[in-house]
């Protein structure tokens, strides 16, 4: 079934009947009916388990949606993540993804942070790319969305947001240490 993605502000209108997994998701529950994966005991998560030991505790295809935010870079093989993600989300279901981008300083500072982020780090899992053709999985996606975020909201911070993210591979080859990013999201449709 082919899910629509919600604005990241707008996790919360998600449909009822669509079924949503939140990972690393922490006391904070992004989606009112969503099941939660955490690790951490002390964020009563409905399903306690480590991202890094696989394979997940769900059938194939068991999610319409899975939100990853801010976990990510903590895992210690993201392939292998990616690749578990990919079995348990059903055909053209989205993995929302937020992840820091590596010129954050912010990404430098958490030391239980293992991998930082560009726009085209899953390009690896995207058919038609020039980096898919190092095929290191099985699991394909279809990159709907990659967008750069800026810490603050300001106009010049907007107006550098707007700039980046009209040819993203131009800014994070030349000015990304000038101008650092803090974060990036993905909107990520499953192929099988």
């Amino acid at each position: 079934m082919p899910v629509t993605h919600p604005a990241p502000d707008r996790l919360g209108t998600i449909a009822p009947d669509v079924r949503v997994l939140e990972i690393g998701a922490g006391t904070i529950k992004r989606v009112p009916h969503a099941v939660t994966l955490d690790v951490n005991p002390l964020a009563a998560p409905d399903v306690l388990h480590d991202l890094d030991v696989t394979p997940y505790p769900f059938p194939t295809s068991s999610f319409d949606i899975v939100i990853a935010e801010h976990v990510l870079e903590h895992v210690d093989q993201v392939i292998r993540v990616v690749e578990e993600l990919h079995r348990i989300v059903a055909p053209g279901g989205m993995l929302l993804v937020e992840v820091p981008h590596f010129s954050s300083a912010n990404f430098h500072t958490d030391p239980t942070h293992r991998h930082a982020f560009s726009t085209r780090s899953f390009d690896y899992f995207v058919e038609g790319t020039t980096l898919a053709r190092y095929r290191y999985s099985n699991a394909f996606l279809r990159k709907r969305e990659a967008r750069i975020g800026f810490e603050g909201r300001s106009v010049i911070q907007r107006a550098i947001a707007r700039w980046a993210n009209r040819d993203p591979e131009r800014y994070e080859r030349k000015f990304a240490w000038i101008l650092p990013a803090e974060k990036i999201n993905f909107v990520l449709e499953v192929v099988k």
